[in-house]
């Protein structure tokens, strides 16, 4: 079966690492959003807050224990939206 991505999911934030934070939105495990697709280089960063309720963009999964990688960029939705077109 193939997974659709990129794709908008809903979850909750349930914890902030140094590195980014998780959000729990009904997979195996929590994806994780990295300081880099929550905001570009020169912005500051700040998480949603823990037990959030939040949307994000699922743009794939890690090679190594299929980690779901999220976004909460805006460009991600749009490409969500569009399905990548350009």
């Amino acid at each position: 079966m193939s997974i659709q991505v990129p794709r908008r999911v809903h979850g909750t934030v349930t914890r902030h690492e140094p590195y980014g934070c998780y959000i729990d939105f009904g997979e195996a495990s929590d994806g994780l959003v990295v300081i880099t697709m929550i905001a570009k280089d020169d912005e500051e960063v700040t998480f949603p807050p823990v037990g959030s309720s939040i949307e994000a963009v699922l743009l794939g999964y890690t090679e190594i224990g299929h980690q779901p990688r999220l976004s909460l960029r805006a460009e991600d939705f749009m490409k969500a939206k569009s399905g990548w077109e350009q």
